[in-house]
């Protein structure tokens, strides 16, 4: 369990980071319209408050999450990959 539990740390980590610097890198694209960067900035914070609600005890880590998470990743992830 402590083994699972590490890893779910990991993966967490290196999602946030990545969320964090890609939003970043749409709020300085001055090609992108204001509402596309609010969309996106918004839907980044979402995906970075599951984690930390996680961290915090708000929410228990379950099947469930790790069955939506990576779907919310991949989607948003497709939302930016036209951005660059």
């Amino acid at each position: 369990m402590v083994i699972f539990r590490l890893l779910l740390i990991a993966f967490n980590v290196a999602v946030v980071t990545y969320l964090v610097y890609r939003m970043f890198q749409v709020i300085k694209n001055p090609y992108i319209t204001q509402g596309r960067k609010a969309l996106i900035v918004v839907a980044g914070l979402l995906l970075l408050l599951a984690p930390f609600s996680m961290f915090f005890g708000i929410m228990n880590a379950s099947f469930l999450y790790f069955m939506i998470y990576p779907v919310a990743i991949s989607l948003f992830l497709y939302l930016i990959r036209e951005v660059e």
